[in-house]
């Protein structure tokens, strides 16, 4: 029976990580993570540091549609991300975002800004079938050399999460 059981577990491998929760770091108030449609047109900004060389930009607040969830589907017109608001006082103008993808050496980044105004959203919407990549990412925010977050995010074959995966009403 150990034999039968130590085949068992040899098969199926180890299991994937789970997200940790989100981490903000002393000058981030308030720290959101969450899922939501994504299908209506945004603008773009130069991102030289993404392999698009651009980033999404929304104009409006975005709600996350499934707040608190760090595991997503992998399907087209789905968004993940994180909001942050900084404590009273507290400023970053000058930024940098990293998003560190399954099987990529090094992050995606670009220049953001922070402040206590209002929350910060920085997000990655699925807009292409070569971007539908499972495992983990994570999401870090920094000013200089202080981190102001970290947020991982589990990324699983629609399949997993068909609720989620079809609500948007695109096919991946």
């Amino acid at each position: 029976m150990k034999g039968l059981a130590l085949a068992l577990t040899l098969v199926a491998g180890p299991a994937l990580g789970e997200p940790a929760p989100p981490a903000p770091g002393p000058m981030v108030a308030r720290l959101e993570v969450g899922v939501f449609c994504a299908l209506q047109a945004m603008d773009q900004m130069p991102a030289p540091g993404t392999i698009s060389g651009w980033i999404h930009v929304v104009d409006r607040d975005i709600a996350f549609h499934w707040p608190d969830r760090q595991v997503v589907p992998a399907a087209l017109g789905l968004a993940f991300g994180v909001k942050a608001a900084l404590k009273p006082g507290a400023s970053a103008p000058f930024a940098e975002m990293r998003i560190y993808k399954p099987g990529f050496a090094t992050p995606e980044v670009w220049e953001t800004a922070f402040s206590d105004l209002a929350p910060s959203l920085a997000f990655f919407r699925f807009d292409t079938p070569g971007e539908l990549i499972p495992g983990l990412w994570r999401f870090e925010a920094w000013d200089g050399d202080i981190q102001l977050y970290t947020a991982e995010f589990e990324v699983v074959p629609a399949a997993a999460l068909p609720d989620i995966a079809k609500a948007c009403g695109a096919v991946s």
